[in-house]
């Protein structure tokens, strides 16, 4: 496989018996799917001895904007999304294969973004905030009084019995 920013070719080694495919040119790292719940908590050490391993490839990117290829599926263009609501790390995804690439620095600030529960509780809170339903109310219907309507009827045969019984 190559790497989709420098066309060198992927190195891949396994990182407690997970497999990675970094590349030495830009020190980015491709994900297969679902393995990068392996790497995202800091205090786990297969997260701290990849971003340490990387690191010493690190190097600036010209063109980190640019939409690459999955080097699984090289037929496919890599979807850009962000990684958390945050809107702080963007990674490259494949829509084929679920492949995840990270560019140089983006292991390490998903890393810095690792929430405990408390700080996951609030964030949790807050977005539901900002998502909670909108009451929409309508018209007043003709028949949204209708217990009122029942009372008056109720008055009316009360009033009705009382004067057929003092007749």
């Amino acid at each position: 496989m190559k790497c989709p920013r420098t066309h060198t070719t992927l190195k891949k080694v396994s990182v407690g018996k997970v497999p990675v495919y970094y590349s030495e040119a830009c020190g980015g790292v491709l994900l297969e799917n679902n393995t990068l719940s392996h790497f995202e908590n800091p205090q786990d050490k297969r997260g701290n001895d990849l971003a340490n391993h990387l690191s010493q490839f690190h190097c600036e990117l010209v063109s980190k904007n640019k939409r690459i290829r999955c080097p699984k599926c090289p037929d496919i263009v890599m979807l850009q999304r962000f990684y958390s609501p945050l809107h702080a790390v963007e990674i490259d995804e494949c829509p084929g294969c679920g492949a995840i690439w990270l560019d140089t620095g983006e292991l390490e600030k998903i890393q810095s973004l690792m929430l405990n529960e408390k700080e996951r509780a609030l964030l949790r809170c807050e977005l539901m905030k900002q998502h909670e339903r909108i009451e929409i109310k309508g018209m007043p219907h003709k028949h949204d009084n209708w217990d009122r309507r029942s009372d008056k009827i109720d008055a009316f045969f009360d009033l009705a019995s009382y004067i057929s019984n003092s007749w």
